[in-house]
């Protein structure tokens, strides 16, 4: 039986885990925490795209926490690295799900 809440399991993931992120990365950020931070993002990112499930949100993340970094702005590129790793996270998660939950929906 097929189970229709499982499909927004990730979404609302998502959606929660970039609103703490965001509101975690309220405080001023240096250079090295938003490089760090980016670094970590990126890393996340990488990790999804090795189970082909890469998001839109995440990459353009990315691309506005480089342009911020490079621009000086260490506190938007923090949170904006700190968003595309979270998105990165259960974009991961939902890669590690959908592994199996073909078998649940194909055999019974």
């Amino acid at each position: 039986m097929k189970n229709p809440s499982r499909k927004t399991v990730p979404m609302k993931a998502a959606l929660i885990i970039a609103a703490m992120a965001v509101s975690g990365a309220a405080q001023a950020a240096t250079q090295q925490e938003a490089e760090a931070a980016l670094k970590d993002a990126k890393a996340s990112e990488a990790e999804a795209a090795k189970l082909t499930n890469r998001w839109v949100p995440t990459e353009r993340a990315l691309k506005t926490a480089q342009k911020a970094l490079d621009a000086g702005k260490w506190d938007e590129a923090a949170a904006q690295a700190t968003e595309a790793k979270a998105l990165a996270e259960v974009s991961i998660q939902q890669a590690k799900e959908q592994m199996t939950a073909w078998h649940d929906a194909v055999i019974h």
